[in-house]
């Protein structure tokens, strides 16, 4: 499935948040985001605020029976939350920034709803721990990671840091990019609700800024 992410949201995401691959039309703060799912594993982040906690069973209210949730505790994966034919088994928060992985049995669309967390002119931090974080965007950007100065994080991470995205084609972890003296050793695009994992030496503090 050729990975297409559309977004509708404020009008102050119009300029510098549209990539080749996610298209913003203006409306007001409240929007939604239709992110693809392939089949098997797609690593995911919540881009939008649901005004409604964020709550597991909101976000992903749609997905089919035998859908699984897993969630990163900062050393490992969580249990497993799967959908049965009464609904899912239980509920986490997953606050726009979160990333985790969404398991379906056939490729699908969940479509995130909420509103952008930033106002105009406002900015949002994601605080990193040492070690690996499953993060997204926080506001609904798409672009390098590494350049972009909307997401602004690759001048953020000191040396040594990783950046990592799951291969929904191959259904495993793409080869690490990583941070040196001398810069990024590569590209890292990203798409409005993409997740993916952040290795830092150190404590670190992500902050973006809506125009």
């Amino acid at each position: 499935m050729k990975n297409k992410t559309l977004l509708i949201a404020a009008a102050a995401l119009v300029a510098g948040v549209v990539s080749s691959e996610a298209q913003v039309y203006s409306a007001n703060v409240v929007g939604y985001a239709n992110v693809p799912l392939a089949t098997g594993y797609t690593l995911v982040a919540n881009p939008l605020d649901d005004g409604n906690g964020n709550q597991l069973t909101n976000l992903v209210a749609g997905l089919p029976n035998k859908s699984q949730v897993v969630t990163w505790n900062g050393t490992g994966y969580n249990t497993a939350i799967i959908k049965g034919a009464s609904g899912w088994a239980s509920s986490v928060p997953l606050p726009p920034g979160t990333g985790f992985f969404v398991k379906v049995p056939s490729g699908q669309t969940n479509v995130f709803v909420g509103s952008v967390i930033a106002a105009a002119g406002a900015s949002v931090t994601n605080s990193l721990a040492t070690g690996y974080n499953l993060v997204g965007s926080p506001i609904a950007y798409a672009g390098d990671a590494t350049t972009s100065t909307s997401i602004n994080l690759g001048g953020t991470l000191a040396n040594k840091s990783q950046l990592v995205d799951w291969n929904s084609g191959t259904q495993g972890f793409d080869t690490a990019v990583i941070k040196g003296a001398s810069g990024w050793g590569g590209s890292f695009p990203i798409t409005v609700g993409q997740g993916f994992f952040v290795k830092t030496p150190a404590p670190a503090t992500w902050v973006q800024t809506l125009p």
